[in-house]
């Protein structure tokens, strides 16, 4: 499986599964599948509202946990709640994930961000990031940030064309 090498040489594999839109069920099942058939990235997030089926579906795969590469993502309304990241790994029945992210620039989303980096320091999550952060949110976070982040997640559709991401941070791919 090709990865890429994040800043802080945690390995991260360049092909997952994603359960947004996914039902409960449906991640659970999907989750385990895709487990099952190689893939070792999972990505989830509160908004989702299946973190805990996700969780389920990384068991019942039969998957070694440091097999299986896991994100997940703090909703906005999560950035002040001193309990987010606990009540995250609670959800997903894990001691860590892999990698964390703040889902949006909205809200406190400073706090979301010094909740991630206290995460990264307990070792509570071994990368963290952004996600649907560009431009001005990404000069005002490097600007606070104590610990860089090692991933930018940017949606990018026919609706949404990519656009320069240029960014500091560089990772390299590997097989």
């Amino acid at each position: 499986m090709e990865t890429i090498t994040l800043n802080n040489g945690v390995k991260c594999p360049v092909i997952g599964i994603g359960t947004f839109m996914l039902s409960p069920a449906n991640a659970e099942n999907s989750v385990r599948e895709a487990l099952k058939m190689g893939y070792s990235l999972v990505d989830t997030a509160n908004a989702y509202v299946n973190e805990r089926a996700v969780g389920r579906g990384m068991k019942a795969s039969g998957v070694q946990r440091e097999d299986i590469f896991l994100s997940t993502k703090l909703w906005p309304s999560e950035y002040e709640n001193p309990n987010a990241v606990d009540e995250t790994l609670e959800r997903l029945g894990v001691d860590y994930v892999d990698l964390l992210y703040i889902h949006q620039p909205a809200g406190n989303w400073l706090a979301g961000y010094r909740q991630l980096e206290k995460a990264y320091k307990e070792g509570k999550a071994k990368a963290i990031g952004i996600s649907n952060f560009e431009g001005k949110y990404i000069e005002a976070l490097e600007k606070e940030w104590e610990i860089a982040p090692q991933f930018i997640q940017v949606k990018r559709t026919r609706i949404t064309p990519r656009r320069s991401c240029a960014s500091p941070w560089t990772s390299t791919a590997s097989s």
